[in-house]
């Protein structure tokens, strides 16, 4: 333990210097820019900025790499409070109390409760990266195919049965992630090359790009459900100028205490979440956002406009971006898309992720974890307050006409750069407009992206497990761990059920 304190102290006095500062908040900027502009995302913010990092010296551009992806993981939370559009996937949770806690003239309180709940949780996992590397990826490598595959089927269920009053509502969830598992289906399958649901479109060949999905069902699709009421909303707007209520000092200390455990737990969940190489961060915060809700003796306020309903999302999620790092460094795997990049970014700096960096290259290795412990701190106050001043001043003058349209062309913008083809512009309008139908109809759209996004690596898993056992689907059974996560799947399916009929005789 002492060793690893004097490695760390040795690596900040390495990598405190104004130039890695100043990569940390340029980089930051990037990201919450990025992250706060639905269509654009931090993944995407850093696959533009890796070719300027070529000549960075290696620790200036990690820093600054790493500022974009934790500055967009906060961002995404900015859109999702203040229009209930998330600008990432995984703010998408956060926006069931930001977006309420806005409306009811909060917006400063439900920022600052994202802002430093992302602060606290990506901390928080940062020094579970620096002293529990080793003993996470032991754990992430004993689960194989199936167990993973029952974690994702877990991940569902949870979502599921959180997101609802009624039973209906839960119905509709369990018939939004089926939706989503099927559009992920869509294209040559992944082991046989046969299309699936292609209509004979070779264009969709490939599948639904996940960045075309996201933008169309979390962005799109919200965008023509405001449009639909933008007479109601510029009369509320009006209204709402001269009821915001200022966020005190008190009232953050307040909050503060309110949240701390839920903070902690869902830092603690989204370390192993990131952990686990193909999870990511949206299950994540969805995951830690139902803990907080079952955990809560009085949750009557969830949806409505619950302080913790933010808080631990956000910790989940920028827990993630840390410990998606545990399997790069220390065993050369990336634990997300974004980890992804930031491998490519090693790659390009001589630097092999993996046990030999560890062995051979200590020393740089803790400079770059008390860089990852230091964009935090430096992004999340020197950068991401000044932001969200001005983005408070905004909100209040915002002119809704000249809002919508921009953010369509953002999104036909940030699909058409991914493929840099008129199909995509297309299947954004129909996708959209698909998203707007079942918005209104009452399915939950999360629920449906998250499907989207767990379908792909829940299809692989298990057909993986399915061939090692010969096509014995006992094999799921079998392994106490896939058994007892789909025992989990089970039963919170039952519970929510069981809850929400009590409820309704209690009635």
């Amino acid at each position: 333990m002492l060793d690893i304190f004097l490695q760390l102290w040795e690596g900040f006095l390495m990598s405190f210097t104004l130039a890695n500062i100043l990569g940390i908040a340029a980089g930051y900027g990037v990201g919450i820019i990025a992250g706060s502009i639905p269509g654009i995302m931090g993944v995407t913010a850093m696959v533009l900025i890796l070719p300027f990092t070529f000549t960075m010296p290696p620790l200036f551009a990690i820093a600054a790499m790493m500022g974009v992806y934790k500055g967009a993981c906060f961002a995404g939370s900015i859109t999702a409070t203040l229009f209930n559009i998330p600008g990432t996937p995984e703010a998408a949770a956060t926006a069931f109390d930001s977006y309420p806690m806005s409306q009811s003239g909060q917006q400063a309180r439900a920022l600052e409760i994202a802002l430093w709940a992302s602060v606290i949780g990506g901390t928080l996992s940062n020094f579970i990266l620096v002293f529990s590397a080793a003993p996470l990826s032991a754990i992430a490598l004993k689960l194989g195919p199936a167990e993973t595959a029952a974690l994702i089927l877990f991940s569902l269920t949870a979502v599921i049965s959180l997101l609802g009053n009624t039973r209906t509502d839960i119905w509709k969830g369990g018939l939004s992630v089926v939706i989503g598992l099927m559009i992920a289906t869509v294209g040559l399958d992944p082991m046989e090359s046969t299309r699936r649901y292609v209509f004979g479109l070779t264009e969709l060949d490939n599948g639904i790009p996940f960045v075309l999905a996201v933008i169309a069902f979390l962005a799109f699709a919200e965008v023509l459900e405001q449009v639909g009421q933008m007479t109601i909303i510029s009369l509320k707007k009006s209204g709402e100028k001269a009821k915001q209520i200022p966020y005190s000092w008190k009232g953050r200390w307040q909050d503060l205490k309110f949240c701390g455990k839920e903070l902690c737990r869902a830092s603690l969940l989204g370390s192993l979440f990131g952990a686990m190489p193909g999870i990511g961060a949206a299950p994540a915060a969805f995951v830690a956002y139902g803990e907080a809700k079952r955990a809560a003796k009085d949750n009557s306020l969830f949806g409505k406009g619950d302080p913790r309903g933010i808080a631990a999302p956000e910790a989940a999620n920028n827990a993630v971006a840390a410990s998606s790092l545990i399997p790069l460094v220390t065993l050369g795997i990336p634990g997300s898309v974004a980890a992804a990049v930031l491998f490519g970014a090693f790659m390009v700096q001589g630097m092999m992720p993996g046990p030999m960096l560890m062995r051979d290259s200590p020393e740089t290795l803790y400079g770059l974890f008390a860089l990852f412990i230091m964009t935090d701190f430096i992004g999340g106050f020197c950068v991401a307050l000044p932001f969200l001043a001005l983005v408070k001043r905004i909100f209040v003058t915002l002119n809704y006409s000249l809002l919508f349209p921009a953010v369509i062309v953002c999104c036909g913008i940030g699909v058409y750069a991914e493929e840099f083809h008129v199909f995509s512009i297309v299947l954004l309008g129909v996708l959209g407009g698909f998203g707007f139908l079942l918005h209104r109809n009452g399915f939950n759209i999360p629920a449906l992206v998250l499907a989207l996004i767990l379908g792909p690596f829940l299809e692989r898993q298990t057909r993986t497990a399915m061939l090692i056992s010969g096509g014995d689907p006992m094999i799921f059974l079998t392994k106490p761990i896939s058994a007892g996560l789909l025992f989990l799947a089970v039963a919170a399916i039952a519970w929510a059920f069981w809850k929400r009929m009590k409820k309704g005789s209690s009635g």
